[in-house]
């Protein structure tokens, strides 16, 4: 959360010509509820099964379909069980989205709609044990700058490349 994940798998997709998916927006569609509405409604728990499931949902249509795509995941997907493994098993390369605590806390300070934002101490104390999962993506990028400027970094290292029918992810920092 406060990564800039939406911003800047827009941004990329748009660069690369591929498709950009939300994985938050695709949990919605689904549920036909906003997130904060699914968290008070059902639970955490069954809004991680509906996020695995459009997780899954996605990247199999992206492989049926030989398609390019750009996903952004939201902050506590590749912390849950058997995200990151999933996705190794997938030949998905993950990208995280990484920024000081500090700037993630003031950008997310200014945002609503967010179910596990309460305040500083408990937005630190998660993203303090969501960490060690984002610690095993396959590629750091500071996303502390401008999303422009992320995204010039993505394609100046050369981590997503522009042949076709590779799937490509979007992590951001632990969603708070």
């Amino acid at each position: 959360m406060g990564s800039g994940k939406s911003t800047v798998g827009a941004l990329l997709a748009r660069q690369l010509a591929w498709r950009f998916v939300d994985l938050d927006e695709r949990i919605e569609e689904s549920a036909g509820l906003r997130i904060p509405e699914i968290f008070d409604r059902f639970g955490e728990p069954a809004f991680r099964q509906i996020e695995a499931d459009q997780l899954r949902a996605v990247l199999g249509r992206a492989v049926e379909l030989k398609e390019s795509l750009v996903l952004a995941l939201g902050g506590g997907t590749y912390a849950q069980l058997g995200a990151p493994e999933f996705l190794r098993a997938s030949g998905v390369p993950v990208i995280w989205l990484d920024s000081p605590v500090e700037i993630l806390l003031a950008r997310c300070m200014a945002m609503t709609g967010r179910p596990l934002f309460r305040d500083e101490t408990s937005f630190r104390a998660l993203h303090a044990q969501r960490l060690p999962s984002y610690q095993q993506a396959n590629f750091r990028v500071d996303s502390s700058g401008a999303p422009g400027e992320v995204v010039a970094e993505i394609l100046r290292r050369g981590i997503v490349s522009t042949g076709r029918s590779q799937a490509h992810l979007v992590v951001e920092k632990p969603q708070l």
